[in-house]
């Protein structure tokens, strides 16, 4: 029940406040504002509540394909902390927006809602067709908040932000229709099976037409031109929860949707590593020269999602939880300064770091707010920031120390940029007069306090976070049962090599699957139940070996 809440509720959420009053935006505020605070509520107790599914529900059939799309909703570690990240961060946008001149409030909300509603359903999906359905229905609140909302070029932000994560996605549809045709169902191991039986020169076709989708809603280099321009001319509010939860489902993407269904060469694996390496040393850089600060905070999200994607494609045993803490970090710390940035720009009427400075005299309260998140973003001993990235640096080591290294210095790149933005924004002489009546407004300030105060927590205690991995319990996927016990890699008759067994075993370890689970599935897979104690002790072997 608690997933359906979570996926639907939002946009019931959205059609309430249609019915709200356009003029009054005090009182659909604070309607809006109680609803945010019970979905936030909500995604906390789906991380208490740990491994949990749905029944899978038979919803249509795509002509051409084998069998039924299914309405199947799934919550494990990964996707609890990312549905967190969605309510929470849309909770603290509907708070902070009601300082920002908006047209109308109950419009604004109106789009929060629609898009936390297509992020819960992405992150929470069991299904490929669903899963592909609400990651495409993010674009459409988002572009809409962009060019109702947002900066001088709005329009030509929502267009090139719509534009690229649209077309982007289009291989990704042709390639799932593509395996459809084949797989018995559009369920995770239903589709693995799929693509495992298929000529590898077609397994890698439909590869790339996966990562195409997910390195550009991350983004990752050289895909990323949509970015700096959007996240500048969106709405604070709206940048926050852009790179702070929307930019994950890429990163979601690759842990979820490509590692436990693609055989990946070492090659490839290499490849992706280093260009997620490559993005986060030129996302530094960029951020280290940009003149604007939205654009500084663009550039630094862009960095620290191409360590994430590096660390992802480390495959090393602690890649999952490091990646995880870091993932949860930078959305809290990165949407935390694109609030108090827009506040910045609320007093200051611009995001030019030239135009700023002095703000610590003039008001000492945001100026506190700035310096602590700016100092959290550096990720300092005691942060959530600093566990997730040097969790994912130790990751990363397992591969060589030429990419650790790498990582490193995308590190101190960050430092650098980051603390002359401390120093452009509250700091200084002051380069034009502010808006007094336009400051922190005390509940802005809590929530954002409370944000920091969660890095904090997080960064002495990461259990909190890395906890939840280790809670999934096994659930039993009823669409994928049938393709488990008929697979049997075509009923016997092409029995799975030892090194398929090998490939398979490593795709699952790396998506979180436990060492019964594992055990269990290539016991079914290989059509041999009693094969099961067998596999069960070749896999803890394994494990003990690496």
């Amino acid at each position: 029940m608690l997933l359906h809440l979570l996926v639907l509720a939002p946009f019931v959420a959205a059609i309430l406040m249609v019915m709200t009053s356009k003029e009054d935006s005090k009182s659909s505020s604070r309607l809006a504002i109680l609803m945010g605070i019970g979905f936030t509520a909500m995604s906390v107790a789906l991380i208490a509540g740990g491994s949990v599914s749905t029944d899978a529900i038979e919803w249509f059939q795509i002509p051409g394909c084998k069998g039924p799309v299914y309405y199947y909703l799934t919550s494990h570690g990964l996707a609890s902390w990312m549905v967190f990240l969605s309510s929470g961060l849309s909770l603290v946008s509907l708070i902070s927006a009601r300082g920002i001149t908006c047209r109308s409030y109950r419009n604004f909300a109106i789009g929060i809602f629609s898009l936390m509603g297509a992020m819960n359903g992405t992150f929470l999906a069991a299904d490929a067709v669903l899963f592909f359905f609400f990651f495409e229905a993010m674009v459409i609140p988002a572009a809409v908040l962009i060019a109702g909302f947002g900066g001088k070029d709005r329009m030509k932000a929502a267009m090139t932000f719509a534009i690229y994560t649209l077309v982007g996605s289009a291989p990704m549809m042709v390639a799932l229709w593509y395996i459809l045709t084949i797989a018995d169902n559009s369920t995770l191991i239903s589709l693995a099976v799929a693509v495992q039986g298929l000529p590898e020169g077609t397994q890698n076709v439909l590869l790339v037409c996966f990562l195409l989708a997910f390195l550009v809603k991350t983004p990752i280099f050289p895909f990323h031109g949509w970015q700096a321009i959007t996240y500048a001319e969106a709405p604070a509010p709206l940048s926050a929860i852009l790179t702070g939860a929307m930019s994950k489902a890429g990163v979601f993407g690759f842990i979820v949707w490509i590692l436990p269904i693609f055989p990946l060469s070492m090659n490839a694996v290499s490849g992706l590593m280093w260009l997620g390496l490559f993005t986060a040393v030129y996302g530094a850089l960029m951020a280290l020269r940009a003149t604007d600060g939205k654009k500084l905070l663009a550039f630094s999200s862009m960095g620290h999602l191409g360590l994430a994607v590096a660390g992802v494609f480390s495959l090393s045993e602690a890649m999952l939880p490091a990646v995880l803490v870091l993932l949860v970090a930078h959305g809290i710390s990165a949407g935390a300064q694109f609030y108090l940035m827009g506040i910045a720009e609320r007093m200051a009427g611009t995001r030019e770091l030239d135009q700023l400075g002095g703000l610590s005299s003039k008001n000492p309260v945001f100026s506190t707010l700035f310096g602590f998140a700016g100092v959290m973003a550096l990720a300092v001993p005691g942060t959530a920031g600093f566990v997730g990235e040097f969790s994912v640096l130790l990751a990363l080591w397992d591969m060589g120390p030429l990419p650790a290294l790498v990582a490193g210095f995308t590190l101190i790149l960050s430092a650098a940029y980051m603390l002359r933005f401390i120093q452009k924004v509250i700091f200084g002489k002051q380069a034009r007069e502010y808006e007094e009546g336009r400051r922190t407004m005390p509940l802005e300030g809590v929530s954002i306090a409370v944000m920091l105060l969660l890095l904090l927590v997080f960064g002495f205690h990461p259990a909190y976070v890395t906890d939840t991995l280790n809670e999934a319990e096994a659930t039993e996927d009823p669409a994928a049962v049938q393709v488990l016990n008929n697979a049997a890699l075509n009923n016997g008759e092409a029995p799975m090599t030892a090194e398929e067994i090998h490939q398979l075993d490593s795709t699952l370890a790396a998506a979180g699957f436990k060492d019964d689970e594992r055990a269990s599935i290539i016991a079914q897979m290989k059509g041999d139940a009693s094969a099961d104690a067998k596999s069960e002790k070749s896999v803890k072997e394994a494990s003990d070996a690496k």
